[in-house]
């Protein structure tokens, strides 16, 4: 009895790719909002704001 499920390993290496570009993008973003947490305590965004800046910057 023969699998007729055909895997396209070309794709799923692609997901594989970018799942784990997602948890390194993840990690980054969770380790500059703890440093952002202490070092800004009262603002609510902080890792929020400084991507906004960022991106702005990119556009102009």
């Amino acid at each position: 009895m023969s699998d007729e499920k055909v895997v396209n390993f070309g794709s799923a290496a692609d997901r594989h790719r970018e799942r784990k570009q997602h948890e390194r993008k993840e990690s980054r973003v969770e380790s500059m909002r703890e440093r952002f947490a202490a070092a800004l305590p009262d603002k609510p965004t902080p890792v929020k704001d400084y991507f906004k800046k960022k991106r702005a910057k990119k556009k102009r």
